[in-house]
């Protein structure tokens, strides 16, 4: 079976590096705060009480900051609670889906 690639850049869709792009171009080009390194967990937006929000997967964060970085779980959990989720870098931060 083939998995669907993206038209831009030619990569697999789900490790494509065009979603940024794509969320900021179907925003009209309101601001949207990104987590650098990172877009291959962006899920979608959202939107809460009209401010749009950029919506990552919380997990795939995660299992980045062990592969790319060296962490084990609980060092890449306390990184991401410390440098990214509490890092307070504007009005209207990503949203981290946690999957239950």
């Amino acid at each position: 079976m083939m998995k669907a690639k993206c038209g831009k850049c030619g990569d697999l869709l789900g490790s494509c590096a065009c979603r940024r792009q794509r969320c900021q171009d179907s925003v009209d080009g309101d601001p949207l705060v990104f987590i650098d390194g990172h877009d291959d967990a962006i899920l979608g937006l959202a939107e809460i009480e009209g401010d749009t929000r950029v919506v990552y997967d919380h997990g795939a964060v995660i299992r980045r900051l062990m592969r790319r970085d060296g962490m084990d779980e609980e060092g890449a959990e306390e990184f991401f609670s410390y440098n990214i989720e509490g890092s307070k870098i504007s009005a209207s931060p990503p949203i981290f889906l946690r999957a239950c």
